[in-house]
């Protein structure tokens, strides 16, 4: 395994990253045991989890995973998703952070989180709210780093300023989708990260199964199935020039000697800007193929040509986000 330093900070994580979300709604307990110490035993010191995966329940299965072996991983959390039936359940005010910090530590069973995530951005809240309360957590030890998923560049960099101001902790790190077939994240969020030294966790790296074959022009989607559970998800990503890149990629892989998985995330690994790829999935062979992946190699001219072939994929809609206004002003901070 390979170790690599995290954003514009002296913090140190695997280069890929351990997905929690699926534990254990369709990973059961055994399961999930199984899948981490398994990734422990690669190298891998990165654990990724949010309160809404479950909602609850995969930091539970965390907090058992997690007994004798804490102090030796980084682990990751997030906040946004509504979890309390009350008003202001959800989100990044203050209000719902300091109860959501609390019962994520409860259900990790440790006292401290190294990565506290906004999942979203929250339009309800000033940003200087959120932040002057993550500041707080940090100084109280509750969090060593804070990160964001699914914003906007700009949305980061009014993050950014406002901590400047006020002298708070800064944001470290941006969650995105990222592989071959969504590629917009190159447009703005890449040259962004790379400018203020900003680590990127991208997630999807095989864009639920696509990108390592699991899906065939022509015939049924596989029972179970993250396509076949989702109505109307097949048909929206399982597009005509989707199979014929998936045609164009095989002899690729195999010409490198390579699961067509394995090439995609070789893929995203030969880009200086992603961080760590958070693998995740639902069964043990979703994982074990990925352990090795880093000592593959994989012909220049065929990454360039993987390039080439995706170009049209960097031009799309930024789907995982739909508060593209950010939050609204603080009229009472200066």
């Amino acid at each position: 395994m390979e170790y690599v330093r995290f954003g514009n900070s002296g913090l140190e994580v695997s280069r890929l990253c351990l997905g929690a979300m699926d534990f254990p709604l369709r990973c059961d307990r055994e399961t999930s045991r199984s899948i981490f110490f398994r990734a422990f035993e690669a190298g891998i010191n990165f654990i990724d989890t949010a309160d809404a995966y479950g909602p609850g329940t995969s930091e539970e299965v965390m907090g058992d995973l997690l007994h004798g072996v804490r102090d030796q991983l980084v682990i990751a959390t997030k906040f946004w998703v509504k979890m309390y039936d009350r008003p202001g359940g959800r989100g990044c005010s203050r209000y719902h952070i300091m109860s959501a910090v609390e019962d994520s530590l409860r259900r990790l069973r440790t006292d401290h989180i190294d990565l506290y995530q906004l999942h979203h951005p929250d339009h309800m809240s000033p940003v200087e709210e959120t932040l002057s309360t993550l500041d707080a957590l940090v100084t109280q030890g509750k969090v060593r780093y804070i990160g964001v998923c699914n914003h906007y560049a700009w949305q980061m960099a009014h993050m950014l300023g406002v901590s400047a101001l006020h002298n708070w902790e800064p944001l470290i790190s941006i969650q995105c989708r990222y592989n071959i077939v969504d590629r917009v994240i190159e447009t703005e969020t890449v040259p962004f990260a790379k400018r203020f030294g900003i680590a990127t966790m991208v997630y999807g790296p095989l864009h639920g199964g696509i990108l390592a074959g699991a899906y065939r022009r022509g015939q049924p989607l596989p029972e179970g199935s993250r396509y076949e559970r989702i109505q109307g998800y097949g048909q929206k990503h399982l597009t005509p020039q989707v199979y014929d890149l998936l045609d164009e990629l095989e002899p690729i892989a195999q010409r490198n000697g390579l699961t067509l998985g394995q090439l995609a995330m070789k893929w995203i690994l030969s880009k200086d800007f992603v961080t760590t790829p958070i693998l995740g999935g639902s069964r043990p062979e979703h994982f074990e193929p990925m352990y090795d992946v880093l000592s593959k190699q994989v012909d220049a001219d065929d990454l360039r040509r993987i390039d080439e072939l995706s170009e049209p994929y960097r031009y799309k809609a930024f789907e995982n986000q739909p508060v593209a206004g950010g939050a609204p002003l603080a009229h009472n901070w200066w």
